[in-house]
C-alpha cells in the first residue's frame, strides 16, 4: 500500500477524491478536522496523536461529511474496509518477527519487512527447504533429482508468499518468484550432489 503525505494546500483540500477507491493512503499531518464532500467511495478515517498512535477511527465515513477531532494531531484517508492496515503501521509492536509470523495480521511495506523476506528467501534458498526434504527422502526412500528440486523450489515458494505474505505488485511477484525459484533450484542441486546423494 501507498501512503502519501499531503504537504500542500491542494493536497490537503482534495484529499483521496478523484483517486482509485483501493491501494493508497493519504497522510494529513496537524490536521483535526476532515470533510469527503466530491468522494466517490466511503472512508475510514485513522485518527493519530502526536507519537503517531492510532487515536480513534471513523469507519465507513460516507461522502459529503465533515469529521473532526480536537485531540488529533494526524489523520489518515483510506478507502472504507482497509483502516486495518494502517492500524497494524501505527501502533507499536513489542515483537515484530512474532507479528510477521502471524497470519492474522496484516504485513505492510517498511524497511524491517523487506529484510524479514529477504532474509527468510535466502535461508529458505540456501538450507531451510533442502534439509526437511531430505529428510523426507531418508524416510521415504525416493531418491529421483528432479522431484527433490522441484520440492525444494514449490516449498520456498510457499513460505514467502505463504507465510511473509509481503505486499507486492504482480510484476514484483513474478520477478521474486523467479529470482528464488531459480536459487532454490541451483542450491538444491547442488544440495542433492554434495549432499544427498554420497549419504543416502
Amino acid at each position: 500500500m501507498e501512503i502519501r503525505v499531503a504537504r500542500s494546500r491542494w493536497s490537503r483540500l482534495v484529499g483521496l477524491a478523484f483517486r482509485a477507491p483501493r491501494g493508497e493512503a493519504l497522510l494529513l499531518p496537524r490536521c483535526r478536522s476532515v470533510h469527503t464532500f466530491g468522494m466517490r467511495f466511503a472512508l475510514d478515517l485513522v485518527w493519530l496523536d502526536w507519537g503517531g498512535r492510532v487515536i480513534g477511527v471513523d469507519e465507513a465515513v460516507p461522502p459529503w461529511r465533515v469529521r473532526s477531532r480536537r485531540d488529533a494531531a494526524g489523520v489518515v484517508e483510506i478507502a472504507a474496509g482497509d483502516s486495518g492496515r494502517i492500524r497494524a503501521m501505527a501502533e507499536p509492536q513489542r515483537n515484530r518477527l512474532a507479528v510477521a509470523l502471524d497470519p492474522r495480521v496484516p504485513i505492510y511495506r517498511d524497511a524491517y519487512n523487506e529484510i524479514f523476506v529477504l532474509v527468510l528467501s535466502a535461508g529458505g534458498a540456501a538450507a531451510g527447504t533442502q534439509v526437511p526434504l531430505y529428510i523426507v527422502m531418508a524416510i521415504t526412500g525416493i531418491w529421483n533429482v528432479a522431484i527433490f528440486v522441484a520440492a525444494c523450489v514449490v516449498f520456498e515458494l510457499v513460505v514467502i508468499f505463504g507465510l511473509a505474505r509481503p505486499q507486492m505488485q504482480p510484476q514484483e511477484r513474478l520477478g521474486w518468484m523467479l529470482l528464488w525459484g531459480g536459487m532454490t533450484a541451483v542450491l538444491a542441486l547442488a544440495f542433492y550432489y554434495l549432499v544427498a546423494q554420497p549419504t543416502l
